[in-house]
């Protein structure tokens, strides 16, 4: 027998949205896990084309940043020589007028002009970056501490943000800046799985010279590193690399030269590729390391090196949980039920009455076809595997 489902409006899903974003800042995640977990998960809030968070000391002082998509270091650079708390000041407020602003969101319309749009940081800096508008909101702490600066860009030809959309960013803030005060520190036992970010690929010579880097490259070797800062931004992507690179090279080194002789050829076919992990406060980052020999000539081999991030699994079921078609009140009853715990134990921790707990376990099993708690693990931990 089938059943008919309405469509939730866009007043429901942006409150379940909300709500499910402030369980992510609930989980008590370190700031360099938070910090892209919520800016990801903000697009279906306040949806953009790319977010970005600038960690500042109290005085406003940008410390590091992180930004989604690709870094382009030299318009980075150029930023930093050329405009940072001076030629900014113009067309907009300087960064540094932050430690005398209050907590809030700062409306899109400031930047909305034609004298904007002629400038030399909107030609220059902005526009190459494929960036048009922007939402900013202060981040501060309950104690007025100040935390740093979230923006949200949109490009050319996208819509303008509105009205609304600064309503939606204020509500999250609080949940945020609650997020990053409280948050503690790294897990070292936390359960990682890849994060849904694509791999990204380094090719150099043996001796560590890089040949080529994928676009990524850099925003996650800066991740590994700690953040982008102005001095990170500087430095080779192979010294960035270094503390993923120096042990795979010597490794794939010792590989090359077994290679070489009759007798290592077959024992290193048969080994797999060498790959090293690196755990920060961001995540785990993983190196795989391959040779690629030329077609033909003499020539010497080259390193091929797969990175990849790893986040904390319950980041990644926070994520799986936001994708299911079921109310907010539902996805608080999947939690516990993919923890383990019984309705009862649920209704306990929820604060509400055992037939809500069990009225939302029956929806969620119609809706998702299935038939008990471990069918629901297993939906959860599939679309956990496929990001």
């Amino acid at each position: 027998m089938s059943s008919t489902r309405s469509t939730p409006s866009p007043t429901s899903r942006a409150a379940r949205s909300l709500v499910a974003l402030q369980a992510l800042c609930d989980l008590g995640l370190h700031p360099e896990v938070l910090v892209p977990a919520f800016l990801e998960a903000l697009h279906s809030v306040v949806p953009s084309s790319r977010n970005l968070f600038d960690w500042t000391d109290e005085q406003g002082r940008l410390v590091r940043y992180f930004i989604e998509g690709p870094i382009d270091a030299q318009i980075a650079q150029l930023y930093f020589d050329e405009f940072h708390n001076r030629r900014e000041a113009e067309v907009m407020p300087a960064f540094d007028s932050l430690r005398r602003s209050p907590a809030g969101v700062r409306s899109a319309d400031e930047l909305d002009h034609e004298g904007f749009f002629r400038s030399d940081l909107y030609n220059e800096i902005w526009r190459p970056q494929g960036l048009r508008t922007r939402l900013e909101a202060v981040v501060r702490a309950r104690t007025g501490q100040l935390l740093g600066s979230l923006v949200l860009y949109r490009g050319p030809g996208e819509r303008r943000f509105t009205r609304d959309n600064e309503e939606r960013l204020a509500a999250v803030l609080p949940a945020f800046a609650a997020g990053l005060a409280a948050a503690g520190p790294a897990v070292a036992d936390d359960r990682h799985v890849p994060s849904p970010e694509p791999p990204e690929t380094l090719l150099l010579t043996l001796d560590g010279t890089l040949c080529h880097a994928s676009a990524g490259a850099q925003r996650l070797l800066l991740m590994a590193a700690g953040g982008a800062s102005r001095d990170r931004l500087s430095r080779p992507l192979a010294l960035l690399a270094d503390p993923l690179l120096s042990m795979l090279l010597l490794r794939l080194r010792d590989r090359a030269a077994q290679q070489a002789t009759p007798d290592g050829r077959a024992a290193v076919a048969l080994a797999p590729p060498p790959s090293i992990v690196h755990e920060t406060p961001a995540g785990q980052f993983v190196a795989r390391g391959e040779l690629l020999r030329p077609a033909q000539g003499e020539s010497p081999p080259l390193a091929q090196i797969t990175l990849r991030r790893l986040e904390p699994h319950r980041v990644a079921l926070e994520r799986a949980l936001r994708a299911l078609p079921i109310t907010a009140g539902q996805i608080a009853v999947c939690r516990g039920l993919y923890a383990g715990l019984t309705q009862a134990e649920i209704g306990r921790r929820l604060g509400v009455a055992p037939a809500t707990v069990i009225d939302h376990t029956r929806k969620v099993y119609r809706t998702l076809d299935i038939g008990s708690q471990s069918e629901l693990r297993d939906v959860l931990d599939t679309r956990i595997g496929a990001a």
